[in-house]
């Protein structure tokens, strides 16, 4: 069987998007670029090649069909995908792109604010960071480095250690000033996050026994976490390594040095041909600069 053989010429399904969206073939033409009398043919072209009437004809005017009210919603969405589509290919025709994955609290608290430092070691790097949170595939996806949180790197690629994750409690100068002693933490509102290591492991680590009376927010999101943690909501269990900026501005504290290891880490991959790339291969060694102190911590 022929795949595809269903879809019709894209003109045919612009100009239907159009004319279902104006309700008008001549304002659809005149939208498009066309004459009335070629969105008309193209529309009974259309409606010829899917079987069934997709409009009642009105006069100037034409509404869709129960029919051609459900396929608009398919055709509408396919276009805008393919627009979509589109629009990300413009960093590929750029020269020295530089296609950077990375979790969205990774690249917002420890990447983003780096980014000046790359391009100033590597001038010719145009980085694009991708925060979609697909799975990392270089078969598949279009990216030259990736970064993952994760027990160890993914097998058969080249990678290398960024950080190791570790947590601890932080908050503003002002609520960390309440906090004498961990156990002060049990009557604290504590912020959450959704890590497989939690507040309940970090106490007993300090030789606690949780009482599971706490309150406090949720996040899916870890960055939110410690923006809500700045904005004075509450107390986090924050990784180091994302709260390290927010620490260094004094935005944040950490009061007790005691951190729990987290049993996961970022690292760094790639692959051999991704590699060869100059400036690939540039931000690659930027970024292993940049994490050898963190790495070795």
């Amino acid at each position: 069987m022929v795949k595809f053989r269903h879809i019709p010429p894209t003109q045919f399904l612009k100009g239907f998007e159009a004319a279902s969206r104006l309700e008008s073939f001549s304002r659809a033409a005149e939208e498009l670029g066309l004459t009335q009398s070629a969105i008309s043919h193209q529309m009974r072209l259309l409606e010829g090649h899917i079987g069934q009437p997709l409009f009642m004809r009105f006069g100037r005017e034409v509404r869709l069909t129960d029919a051609g009210r459900d396929y608009q919603r398919t055709v509408r969405r396919c276009l805008e995908m393919m627009e979509e589509g589109y629009r990300r290919l413009e960093p590929y025709r750029k020269p020295g792109s530089v296609v950077i994955y990375a979790p969205r609290d990774f690249s917002r608290r420890w990447l983003l604010h780096r980014l000046p430092a790359l391009r100033a070691a590597v001038p010719a790097c145009e980085p694009w960071l991708d925060t979609s949170g697909a799975p990392v595939d270089f078969e598949t996806m279009e990216l030259d480095l990736a970064i993952v949180h994760a027990d160890a790197p993914p097998e058969g690629c080249e990678s290398f250690l960024i950080a190791r994750d570790r947590l601890s409690p932080v908050a503003t100068r002002k609520l960390a000033g309440g906090l004498r002693n961990p156990a002060d933490l049990l009557g604290a509102s504590l912020i959450h996050d959704e890590r497989p290591i939690g507040w309940a492991d970090w106490l007993r680590n300090a030789g606690l026994e949780p009482n599971g009376t706490w309150h406090g927010s949720n996040f899916s999101d870890s960055d939110l976490a410690l923006a809500a943690a700045e904005f004075g909501q509450g107390v986090a269990l924050g990784s180091l390594v994302l709260a390290e900026e927010a620490l260094v501005a004094g935005n944040l504290v950490q009061p007790f040095d005691r951190s729990l290891e987290a049993g996961r880490g970022w690292y760094a991959v790639s692959t051999r041909d991704r590699l060869r790339d100059v400036d690939v291969m540039g931000s690659w060694d930027w970024l292993r600069a940049q994490a050898a102190p963190l790495a070795a911590s």
